[in-house]
């Protein structure tokens, strides 16, 4: 499965799921569902930032897998795994457990296609 193909999966069935960008962990935007290439990077680059930052909370632990940032508007939605990471907005009050396995699954679909 492509890149574009995962989050075209991604959005058909979460429906919480505002935007979306899928990226390499140390790399660039594989695929996007903003219009906006500017747009796409800020949203990577904040995935990114989340997932440095909240690995320095405990750095001897393992790396950082899943995490959501809320706000009163929304929240953001990262996961990683095996190289990859996926980011995702949503409206407020999303069930956080169903969006992050919406993530991994994903995540697991673009690594099944490897």
């Amino acid at each position: 499965m492509s890149p574009a193909e995962a989050l075209s999966e991604l959005t058909d069935v979460s429906t919480q799921v505002r935007e979306a960008v899928l990226l390499e962990r140390q790399g660039g935007v594989l695929a996007s569902t903003l219009a906006d290439d500017e747009r796409a990077r800020e949203l990577a680059d904040a995935a990114r930032a989340a997932l440095e930052a909240a690995g320095r909370v405990r750095p001897e632990g393992p790396q950082v897998t899943a995490l959501e940032a809320a706000v009163p508007g929304g929240s953001l939605f990262v996961a990683a795994a095996n190289g990859h990471v996926v980011a995702a907005t949503t409206g407020p009050d999303e069930p956080a457990g169903l969006v992050l396995y919406d993530l991994r699954t994903c995540l697991r679909q673009l690594g099944a296609a490897a």
